[in-house]
């Protein structure tokens, strides 16, 4: 789901033009969904270059591809980012990453 993305939640009202939009879409079982914050993106690796978005989205494609669960994604790209930097995060990282799936009959 690509939609047009709104300020950063706690911005005062003041500052967000228009009103915040709502987004919604139907999952499917074995749909999953990643929220992140640009200090998962932005974290430098040892050489001084981003993580980068590309990086980042190959990781979570390559892993759902490859059938690994979304808690051991998660995991595995956590370290990923935490291995490859040289002075630790430097800015807020976060990423939550959810499977739908439906109540068993």
């Amino acid at each position: 789901m690509e939609k047009e993305a709104d300020p950063p939640m706690g911005f005062p009202s003041t500052l967000v033009p228009g009103r915040r939009h709502v987004h919604e879409i139907t999952l499917e079982p074995g749909d999953r969904v990643l929220m992140y914050t640009d200090g998962a993106t932005e974290s430098r690796m040892r050489n001084g270059t981003e993580f980068g978005l590309q990086r980042f989205v190959d990781y979570v494609v390559r892993a759902a591809a490859s059938g690994e669960l979304a808690p051991e994604t998660l995991r595995r790209l956590i370290h990923s980012l935490l291995e490859s930097e040289s002075t630790g995060l430097r800015d807020d990282a976060t990423i939550l990453m959810f499977e739908w799936k439906p109540p068993q009959p």
